[in-house]
């Protein structure tokens, strides 16, 4: 489980690659417990969380962006 302190620390490019990554992870994870291969339970819902953790950072990121361009537009005028 990454920490959110470094995924904070990481660019938004990295972030769309881990969570790609993180995806894909958790739908080989959903398959090996339907298959009841899988040894932890708990780890679908960790990386599910994750995938949360990582979206909720992006569209901070998003949201930020678009109230500097706001404010820019606002000190245009």
């Amino acid at each position: 489980m990454t920490k959110i302190k470094e995924l904070r620390d990481k660019n938004t490019k990295e972030l769309l690659e881990l969570l790609k990554k993180t995806q894909v992870n958790l739908l080989k994870l959903k398959m090996e417990l339907k298959l009841l291969k899988l040894k932890d339970v708990k780890e679908p819902g960790k990386k599910r969380r994750e995938i949360a953790l990582i979206k909720t950072i992006l569209s901070e990121r998003r949201l930020d962006n678009l109230s500097k361009v706001e404010e820019k537009k606002e000190g245009d005028k």
